[in-house]
């Protein structure tokens, strides 16, 4: 019998049912991770709440706005590795993205306590704002060129994750763990940028799927991208003492060139 010829490599080993269930499965959750976003960061803004850091939210109200962001970001990059995991069995995708999810919540959880902690100790000045700004983008520039980055980011752009015989829920779980954790390994500098520029700005969580999306698959063996967004939050930091919308969410950052909210 004729077999089917696949239109991607992560495909091969599907059925064409199993391919159409997948990739229409991950699509439906990327779209309603996107419209939850959208939803609560509309509220945020309606509110006039804070824009960076924990936001003025208790830690409820921060994690179900992380939840449904990390989708939106995150998914488009790892769901065509999460499809493979179909080959050992219905449900197996399914696996592997709620462990690769519970890591980046557990994040999401460290980067709350952080921040909440941090705003009970220091209280900075709308006016010395600026230089907080300046040191995020120039630590994030920098971690671009790291070597724990490019390792990471090899490990992600790899064949697939190792499920093992992927024959057990458990070992496509841990899977799903461990590349949650290269993902991140990946991903923080980027991360760390949008909670500095507020998590309520819509232009860049966009900006920085696609460059997830972009280093990841469409120049899969190149380290140019990595070192060019490096290059450009070196720049920013360089320039955001006098450029204040390069720092909306924080004191003394400005939204927009009118009062229209950078959104």
């Amino acid at each position: 019998m004729r077999t089917e010829r696949q239109s991607a490599p992560f495909l091969s080993g599907l059925s064409r049912r199993q391919t159409v269930i997948s990739l229409t499965a991950l699509v439906v959750v990327v779209a309603l991770g996107w419209y939850l976003a959208l939803r609560q960061l509309a509220d945020v803004d309606a509110g006039g709440g804070e824009m960076a850091g924990t936001m003025g939210m208790a830690l409820g109200p921060f994690l179900l706005m992380w939840l449904p962001m990390v989708v939106a970001m995150m998914f488009p990059t790892v769901g065509p590795s999460a499809v493979t995991a179909e080959r050992g069995g219905a449900g197996r995708a399914a696996a592997f993205l709620l462990a690769y999810l519970v890591v980046w919540m557990l994040f999401g959880l460290a980067v709350y306590l952080l921040l909440a902690a941090a705003e009970r100790i220091v209280s900075i000045p709308a006016d010395n704002a600026k230089w907080l700004a300046v040191a995020i983008f120039a630590l994030a520039g920098l971690y671009q060129f790291a070597p724990v980055k490019d390792r990471c980011l090899g490990v992600c752009r790899s064949a697939g994750p190792d499920f093992g015989d992927g024959s057990d829920y458990p070992a496509v779980a841990r899977a799903g763990a461990r590349y949650g954790l290269s993902c991140l390994g990946c991903c923080v500098g980027y991360m760390v940028v949008l909670i500095a520029i507020g998590m309520t700005s819509i232009a860049a969580m966009a900006i920085l799927t696609v460059v997830i999306f972009v280093e990841r698959y469409v120049l899969p063996r190149s380290a140019m991208v990595p070192r060019v967004v490096g290059a450009l939050l070196l720049l920013a930091a360089v320039l955001t003492p006098f450029v204040s919308w390069l720092h909306p969410g924080l004191p003394g950052g400005e939204m927009g060139s009118g009062d229209t909210p950078m959104t």
